[in-house]
């Protein structure tokens, strides 16, 4: 292993879970500037929440709900996959495509393909009932977070749950928060971690828990393709997102510095609750 790699991994275990957001970071940005091309491997992993869920899950008109957490000028910018709403409705997007919202009157449609790096994780809840009172948890264990969680099987709620990925995608050369929050997202979003960094600090803690780790060895982000698929049960019909291996290497990466700030403050809030959370304080909506 080389040296300096090892070292970041010695130094993670040793810190405190209020510092691991920075050493992550670290770690991140090393790997992209020296362990691009590592393989791919195959790591197992489970959902955070146990589901039990009944009929198809949608966006279920939440577009006007969603767009009032993008309109902080330093707000990491949300990436998409459109189904319905009213930005399908008036022809700013095509359903089955991926777009980032812009404002109450544009969408940028990025294609029903588009591929991206994932570069991080984090547990999300939110509850968009009232939008003058938008509630945000990074905290999987807390009160808040089970209700949301909870209150999103119901028929209708405008509750989401699930992991939120910050990625780099490859067309805009930019930094986005892919947030897998309903049930069909949630079920493909699994096949996103196998992309995400791998440190020998994750490896040796599947172990202590038991998981099979045979064949996994450290590597950095790799890049994926995400997809769009129609699925139709009875009389209802949404798209999900589809991940595939992507072949072709990125060449518009940003610097490790650049990476590495932007990692840390994605991190930042995991274990926080707030209310209408400001840009400051919550930069992936």
């Amino acid at each position: 292993m080389n040296p300096e790699i090892k070292t970041l991994f010695q130094e993670y275990l040793k810190l405190t879970e209020g510092n691991k957001a920075a050493a992550a970071s670290l770690v991140v940005a090393h790997f992209l500037a020296a362990s691009r091309k590592l393989p791919v491997v195959n790591q197992p992993d489970g959902s955070n929440v146990a589901e039990k869920e009944k009929g198809p899950s949608t966006q279920i008109s939440t577009d006007d709900q969603f767009a009032e957490l993008a309109k902080a000028s330093n707000c990491l910018e949300r990436l998409q996959l459109y189904t319905k709403g009213k930005a399908v409705n008036r022809k700013m997007i095509e359903a089955g495509n991926y777009g980032i919202p812009v404002n109450d009157e544009a969408v940028n449609d990025l294609g029903s393909q588009i591929d991206i790096i994932p570069l991080a994780r984090r547990p999300k809840a939110i509850d968009i009932s009232d939008s003058e009172a938008i509630l945000v948890s990074y905290a999987p264990d807390s009160e808040e977070f089970k209700r949301i969680a909870a209150q999103s099987l119901e028929k209708e709620a405008q509750c989401l749950y699930g992991p939120s990925f910050l990625v780099f995608e490859r067309s805009q050369g930019a930094f986005l928060e892919f947030f897998c929050g309903n049930k069909s997202s949630r079920s493909e979003a699994k096949n996103i971690y196998p992309y995400l960094p791998l440190t020998q600090a994750d490896i040796d803690a599947k172990a202590a828990k038991g998981e099979d780790v045979t064949g996994l060895v450290p590597h950095g982000p790799l890049p994926l393709t995400l997809k769009s698929r129609l699925l139709k049960k009875g009389t209802y019909s949404w798209h999900l997102p589809v991940v595939a291996k992507c072949n072709e290497p990125f060449t518009n990466l940003p610097g490790t510095d650049e990476i590495a700030k932007e990692v840390a403050a994605f991190l930042a809030v995991i274990g926080k609750s707030m209310k209408r959370a400001t840009a400051a304080d919550d930069r992936a909506r």
